[in-house]
Parts: structure tokens; C-alpha cells; sequence
């Protein structure tokens, strides 16, 4: 069975199922080094607001910072700045 899509420059190519990948596509960047994780840091956020922590993780929505003990997610329209602490 194949399937056509329409698009406003013309015809999609044919696609069946079991067709190859696309070829020289690369795979994703991190938005976030993963070096960086488990890591203190100093945060600035927001309006003018600074925030010290561990890294936890990242995700699609922001960054997630583990401070005086509870977990805080700063949203990646939020963020200013983030500054690793030296080891």
C-alpha cells in the first residue's frame, strides 16, 4: 500500500513501510551538557533572580535544580544564566 501527502510545493515523495531511513540525517543535540549534571551551579532567572544548586536534569520544559532540599524546575524561557561552580 502506498500513501501520497499533499503538500503547498507538490506530491510528498511515496513512502511505504519498511523503507529506508533518511540518509545523512544526524542525531539530536542535548540541550543541555550532561557533564553539567550532578554539578553545583549558580542560576539567574526570571527578573532578576538568582538561585544556587545541583543540577538534577533537564527536560523538554526546562531545567530541574535541586535546592535546600526540595526540587525546583526553572522553565527555559526563564533562564538568564547558569554558572557552574569551580570544583
Amino acid at each position: 500500500m502506498r500513501e501520497t501527502l499533499h503538500t503547498p510545493n507538490g506530491p510528498a515523495p511515496l513512502v511505504t513501510p519498511g523503507d529506508a531511513q533518511l540518509v545523512g540525517r544526524r542525531p539530536g543535540r542535548e540541550l543541555f551538557p550532561s557533564s553539567w549534571l550532578r554539578r553545583q551551579a549558580r542560576i539567574q532567572y526570571g527578573e532578576g533572580k538568582d538561585l544556587s544548586g545541583t543540577l538534577l536534569e533537564y527536560c523538554s520544559v526546562g531545567l530541574v535544580v535541586a535546592t535546600n532540599g526540595s526540587k525546583t524546575l526553572i522553565a527555559w524561557d526563564a533562564l538568564q544564566l547558569v554558572e557552574l561552580a569551580s570544583d
